[in-house]
């Protein structure tokens, strides 16, 4: 790890936990800033629209809450299997409002971040996958916050392709 990010946060696991908060925050001041009939809108070049994302974002962390919870109270306790990723598929979460999924999803998180934050010394404890064997809490959280970046990453596209000429491509800020 860089020295700067650790003279900063301390450690792997204080970062992660700063960048779940900041992300799934910055995530919603984006989702909150679009327009509600966008929300629901194919986006061109994604196979998900906005409130499919933000449904998938809860659902993921339903299921990685749980998978927390089982990893940390004991290590080597068997975990499931994610399956979030089938629900656009599955779910019609158009048909949902997408400020309750969201509500959900930063209301999990929270639940999340105290967990992780409590957890100590079982970030060094390690959940049995079906088919991964052994996982980490700390690479868990990993992908959690790569599966959260690439998210808001596809909400801010999607943002962007929605939003009329001349608004700032920035909440909050002026283009320049």
């Amino acid at each position: 790890m860089p020295e700067y990010v650790s003279a900063r946060y301390g450690d792997r696991r204080r970062y992660l936990v700063k960048a779940l908060r900041e992300i799934s925050h910055r995530t919603a001041r984006l989702v909150q800033g679009m327009d509600e009939d966008d929300l629901g809108a194919p986006v061109p070049d994604d196979e998900w629209s906005v409130a499919q994302i933000v449904g998938f974002l809860r659902d993921s962390e339903r299921e990685d809450l749980a998978a927390l919870q089982i990893m940390t109270r004991v290590d080597g306790d068997p975990i499931q299997e994610r399956r979030a990723i089938h629900g656009p598929q599955e779910r019609d979460y158009e048909a949902d409002d997408v400020a309750e999924l969201l509500w959900d999803f930063l209301t999990l998180r929270e639940e999340t971040v105290w967990l992780l934050e409590s957890a100590g010394s079982a970030w060094n404890y390690v959940g049995i996958h079906p088919f991964r064997g052994e996982v980490s809490v700390l690479t868990w959280v990993q992908e959690m916050s790569e599966r959260d970046l690439e998210c808001m990453w596809r909400i801010q596209h999607a943002r962007d392709v929605f939003r009329p000429p001349g608004a700032p491509s920035v909440v909050g800020a002026p283009d320049v």
